[in-house]
């Protein structure tokens, strides 16, 4: 009544969207992001296991789970298909790529354990 505003957290998000229903600046959310969390989200848009972005990019798999919990919680999307939609949107991956047949194996079958 004497117009103070209220919001929630997530409030910001919804006001980030125009009439339409989509992002009026989703290049300025991927803008935000770091690189190291841009390499992440190529790659988990690529197809990679956490495993193997680890070995990839050379650091722990909890070190990557942090960086996909940090992707789904700045950009708002919470599973693994919607950061595929949003890469693909971002043109950080093309549908035309060839499919991850060639990715490296963490063990392989002539690898023997004790």
């Amino acid at each position: 009544m004497n117009r103070n505003i209220f919001s929630s957290p997530g409030a910001g998000r919804s006001l980030e969207r125009d009439d339409r229903g989509q992002g009026i600046d989703e290049h300025r959310l991927f803008d935000r992001l770091t690189r190291r969390q841009r390499e992440v989200l190529r790659l988990v848009a690529e197809g990679y296991s956490t495993k193997q972005i680890a070995l990839k990019l050379v650091i722990s798999a909890k070190t990557v789970e942090t960086y996909r919990a940090q992707l789904k919680e700045r950009l708002d999307i919470h599973d693994v298909a919607g950061l595929v939609r949003y890469a693909l949107q971002m043109v950080i991956v093309s549908i035309h790529q060839p499919p991850l047949r060639n990715a490296f194996r963490l063990n392989s079958p002539e690898e023997r354990f004790n």
